[in-house]
């Protein structure tokens, strides 16, 4: 009897347990206002076993269901400190760069990452998230610091890259943390950046980097909290360790050495066109993260020409998706649907690479 008792748990376990894909094949969605049949269809027929998709549309049971239909996975995208609805209620949140500017650029704005309240709140709404929607993932997003790194171009000298954030929050949790004393002489943020990256730049870097490792590390505990088989990304600048003057620690704040510690993928933003770079930089930038996060990078690539006057013709796009699932890529995730709508040739590009797969 228990013999057969043991034989019924496993056979369970099989067929209600979801195996994780051995590569994940993605797609970014945020609206969309058509039929999801459709639509759904459209990626089971490409290859797709992962949607990556907004909160707002995660919310939407006819859409979960036709992916729960399709076998596709859900992983909520949520960003963290980019939060533009948020600044135009209470600019005092904004972070504030090496020059004293608030942290804007264009579309890019940023929260400061040192506010208690405003991280409490973001713990609090992921927790929500996961209890109400109960997706088989959460992929955190902006979760670093200001960089409009979209339009930073391979030839563009790191120094006049603007770092955050520089409110008084921030100084004064590193001051307290380091025992550091900024002198008084110094009264403008540009001064006191200065004074600090000259004097205490080591101190001030690993500062930075634990406020966004240790957000994270939070938000992670608090999914896991509430169902401990959901899984986490997080998006990741698409920068080499050589890049910018290790940019990715020093600019952005994103310490895979650290991150990897509470997060099953890490996804660099692989939009080459986007950024002016070649196809064989997306393995590049997937062996570099490697090294730090082995066995996690889930490279993200662009599907149709962003940004720039660039081409991406059908033939460099299926360049990079074959690059960007080379060894020890854990998939590819495409941005966006959007840009399939644009060019549906595309769409037979990423059926031709899956089947060789």
């Amino acid at each position: 009897m228990a013999r057969f008792f043991f034989i019924v748990f496993i056979a369970f376990s099989f067929f209600s347990c979801k195996e994780r894909p051995e590569k994940i094949i993605g797609i970014k969605i945020y609206d969309y206002s058509g039929d999801y049949n459709m639509l759904v269809t459209k990626w089971e027929e490409m290859g797709i076993n992962t949607a990556f998709v907004s909160s707002s549309l995660s919310g939407d049971e006819d859409f979960r269901a036709e992916l729960k239909k399709k076998d596709i996975s859900i992983f909520i995208i949520f960003p963290v400190f980019f939060n533009p609805e948020i600044l135009s209620k209470d600019s005092t949140l904004y972070a504030v760069t090496s020059s004293g500017s608030v942290a804007k650029d264009e579309w890019v704005e940023f929260v400061c990452p040192s506010r208690k309240k405003y991280r409490e709140a973001m713990k609090r709404e992921i927790s929500e998230i996961a209890g109400s929607l109960d997706p088989d993932g959460i992929s955190i997003d902006f979760i670093r610091h200001f960089v409009y790194w979209e339009k930073t171009y391979p030839d563009r000298d790191f120094k006049t890259i603007e770092k955050a954030c520089y409110c008084d929050s921030c100084l004064s949790g590193f001051t307290d943390k380091y025992e550091i004393i900024i002198p008084e002489f110094y009264g403008t943020v540009a001064e006191k950046a200065e004074w600090i990256e000259k004097n205490h730049s080591s101190e001030w870097n690993t500062y930075r980097c634990n406020l966004i490792t240790s957000m994270i590390r939070e938000l992670s505990d608090e999914v896991h909290a509430i169902n401990k088989e959901i899984l986490i990304n997080v998006h990741i600048v698409p920068w080499r360790s050589y890049d910018f003057n290790n940019g990715i620690i020093n600019i952005a704040g994103q310490d895979l050495e650290n991150i990897r510690l509470y997060t099953d993928y890490v996804s660099p933003m692989c939009y080459s066109q986007m950024v002016d770079r070649g196809a064989e930089w997306i393995p590049e930038v997937v062996k570099d993260m490697d090294e730090k996060a082995a066995g996690k990078v889930l490279p993200s690539i662009q599907v149709y020409p962003y940004y720039i006057d660039r081409q991406l013709t059908a033939a460099h796009f299926r360049l990079c998706m074959e690059e960007a699932l080379k060894p020890p890529s854990r998939g590819v995730v495409f941005f966006s649907w959007p840009l399939f709508e644009k060019d549906s040739s595309r769409m037979q590009v990423v059926r031709d690479v899956i089947e060789q797969y």
